[in-house]
């Protein structure tokens, strides 16, 4: 094997194969994206932890919103995930199959509009608002503990309880179920990479057991919940099978939990980084349009998802001269197109003013995130009353301390120590 060629950028050395979610990618994501964008807008590179395979990288704006609803780019050509699934040990593919092949975010319509249309009524705009005062209510709360010892850890006490507990009840765990529920969820979200193959399996194999319990209790006893709601949704005569439930619980807990929390992290740390921004907020805590404005620019501008779900080319595709070629795994690079020139006037400046604002940070088409509303609402809410009661809050460490999981597609903060106030 040649060695690895290097391209200078300013500032950053680029490595190549460039692979997402190395510790040299992760040192300077965004210098990564702006050479791809400007060089190589269609990559062969590689993904960290996933050994020597291809993964095609895609990072302009128009191309990623392009492939996003272009039917050549499947998330499971004919049911059987993605490509890069078949490859992984047998001992890890049947938790991947709940989180891939029965999974709604997996699939290709027509199947993943027949899930869709069954789950979506929980995720309505009017749904999403009657649970606005419960978020702001458990900020409140957990502000109550942790503001008497004037420093904390941020990311683990205040923003990651916050949806999970939201994710409990909307699941409908009980009391007594949510460490070990928790358990999962955390193990779930952790992934292969941060705790190894042997202790994600069983974890996740844990979990599926508990789900699977959890909806037999469900169907003989039901509550006022999402999960027996799911088990009650019909359409047509159709209902969800118990694979699609499970999927969907996971489903829930990855989209719905983990994206949130880290939103919340990565917010609290782009507003730190922008006080003139943060004080226009500050100065306006009624204004719920700069509010809605400012997650929207998170989103754009800081957003801890770099990427979608791997899709699959189901024939070959040429763009820009390169050809990618049938069976191919492609990840269009969120985190590259919305900083994209040709896509948002200086698109490196931090705006919560912007308008218009169009950014792929819930994905775009038929798998545009189907909590997005709960996101929105939970990260606006969250912030709200964090920066309200706090108007010294500041980091506890250096801002050159603060240190990112190792993970491909993820710009994912270790710990948030503040200091309160």
């Amino acid at each position: 094997m040649s060695a690895p060629q290097t391209t200078p950028v300013t500032g950053t050395a680029i490595t190549h194969p460039i692979t997402v979610g190395s510790p040299e990618f992760l040192a300077d994501p965004h210098a990564h994206y702006a050479w791809l964008r400007e060089n190589a807008p269609v990559y062969r590179g590689r993904m960290a932890y996933m050994g020597e395979q291809d993964v095609w990288l895609v990072s302009r704006y128009a191309d990623c919103r392009k492939l996003l609803s272009d039917a050549r780019f499947q998330r499971s050509p004919q049911g059987r995930g993605p490509a890069m699934i078949a490859r992984m040990p047998d001992s890890v593919r049947e938790p991947m199959r709940l989180l891939t092949t029965s999974s709604m975010i997996m699939m290709d319509d027509p199947g993943h509009r027949r899930l869709r249309g069954l789950v979506v009524k929980p995720f309505t705009p009017k749904a999403i608002a009657r649970l606005g005062d419960r978020v702001g209510d458990l900020a409140n709360s957990l502000l109550d503990e942790l503001e008497p010892s004037g420093r904390t850890e941020l990311r683990e006490r205040f923003a990651l309880p916050i949806p999970a507990t939201v994710i409990n009840e909307m699941v409908g765990v009980p009391h007594e179920d949510r460490d070990r529920f928790g358990r999962g969820m955390k193990a779930l979200i952790t992934g292969l990479a941060e705790i190894g193959q042997a202790d994600w399996v069983r974890e996740v194999n844990t979990l599926t057991g508990f789900v699977r319990e959890l909806i037999d209790r469900k169907r003989s006893d039901p509550g006022p919940d999402i999960l027996t709601g799911l088990i009650q949704a019909e359409e047509q005569g159709d209902r969800l099978s118990d694979d699609e439930l499970v999927a969907m619980v996971f489903l829930l807990v990855t989209a719905g939990y983990e994206t949130t929390y880290n939103l919340i992290t990565s917010a609290v740390v782009t507003l730190l980084d922008h006080p003139r921004q943060l004080a226009r907020l500050r100065d306006a805590p009624q204004d719920e349009a700069l509010w809605r404005g400012a997650v929207e620019e998170i989103l754009r501008y800081g957003s801890p998802l770099g990427g979608t779900k791997p899709v699959t080319t189901v024939e070959d595709v040429t763009w820009h001269g390169t050809t990618i070629p049938a069976g191919s795994s492609v990840i269009p690079l969120l985190g590259a197109a919305d900083r994209d020139p040709a896509a948002f006037d200086a698109p490196e400046v931090f705006d919560i003013g912007r308008h218009p604002n169009n950014h792929l940070g819930f994905g775009h088409g038929v798998h545009f995130c189907l909590g997005a509303n709960l996101a929105r609402m939970e990260t606006r809410v969250a912030l709200g009353t964090l920066f309200g009661r706090n108007p010294n809050l500041r980091l506890a460490v250096d801002r050159s301390e603060l240190e990112f999981e190792p993970l491909p597609f993820w710009t994912r903060y270790r710990e948030l120590p503040v200091h309160l106030g």
